[in-house]
């Protein structure tokens, strides 16, 4: 049974105006004195989740969740002034405004590389990483999603046929995808929003794929529009930034979690990154993407509680 730490209702909930008109939606548990965490959420556009949260023991950890420009209840939800910049500059202003000299970022997935590309810009306001599921933004990692030869191809041929609608290139598909979720038909822009979720779940935990679901259609839309425009310009990063990066952050305490059968982001990729950083990486067997399966929520609580160890010495 896995045991993470009981979840109360947020201690504080606000929104934060940060540049060009933008809000974001900020919500905060666990000990007000505590060490900060702030976790970034996948996606991109998925917005916050609160059970996230329950990985960080909250009589030790003030534990800080947002949601990302244009997704959640941040506001507004557009693409205008939202690329990687955009966000890490609002990682830094939701710190200053919450007179947080240092703490702890954690994320999954994008929210992994969200955390690392903040840590690589400013070492030294992060004490340590906790990062599961990373995706590293790199060209191949595009390739290895969209691409004919990827996994998702290979795997589920005849699905991959529906999603990339007869293209082959990754370009190709993400274009596409580009021009179907910003059409005037409001119709094919909701099927062309369901079709690329549908994608990302078959890959996030393959044969147990049902259709995504999220609080409401536009929703669906919106998160389907933000992983396009940021999928679509290689993150807004320079190719392979985080791993040519990487020797700024050897000096952090990084615990990594990854399934080493997780179909979206290559054990390969984060065992390569966890040697350049001398990070701890945990390994989990046959569990996929997935961040909310018990063993894997498990590993990360187990990680979090590690990491209050070596940052009390």
């Amino acid at each position: 049974m896995t045991q993470l730490y009981r979840l109360e209702s947020p201690r504080r909930s606000f929104h934060l105006a940060v540049s060009d008109g933008h809000q974001l939606h900020v919500e905060e548990f666990g000990l007000e004195t505590g060490i900060p965490v702030v976790i970034c959420h996948g996606g991109p556009g998925s917005g916050l989740c609160r059970s996230s949260a329950s990985y960080f023991n909250p009589q030790r950890y003030r534990i800080i969740l947002y949601s990302q420009r244009g997704c959640g209840q941040s506001s507004p939800q557009q693409l205008t002034f939202n690329t990687t910049e955009h966000l890490l500059q609002d990682i830094d202003h939701l710190l200053s405004y919450l007179d947080i000299s240092q703490c702890v970022l954690a994320g999954g997935s994008w929210g992994a590389t969200l955390a690392l590309l903040f840590a690589q810009r400013h070492p030294q306001r992060v004490q340590g990483l906790i990062l599961w599921a990373s995706f590293l933004a790199c060209k191949s990692d595009l390739q290895w999603l969209y691409g004919v030869s990827g996994v998702g191809a290979q795997f589920y041929p005849e699905r991959y046929q529906m999603f990339s609608q007869g293209e082959a290139d990754y370009k190709a598909v993400l274009a596409r995808y580009a021009q179907l979720l910003h059409c005037d038909d409001e119709v094919a822009v909701r099927r062309a929003a369901q079709q690329w979720h549908d994608w990302d779940r078959q890959l996030s935990v393959g044969s147990q794929a049902q259709r995504y679901q999220l609080d409401h259609e536009q929703a669906v839309v919106q998160q389907a529009r933000i992983m396009v425009h940021y999928f679509n310009s290689r993150c807004f990063i320079p190719e392979q930034q985080i791993f040519h990066q990487a020797e700024q952050l050897k000096h952090l305490p990084v615990w990594m979690i990854h399934s080493r059968h997780d179909y979206v982001c290559r054990f390969a990729m984060a065992q390569a990154l966890a040697d350049q950083l001398n990070a701890r990486l945990l390994i989990l067997e046959e569990v996929g993407h997935c961040a909310t399966n018990a063993v894997y929520s498990e590993a990360i609580r187990r990680a979090a509680d590690l990491l209050l160890c070596k940052l009390a010495h």
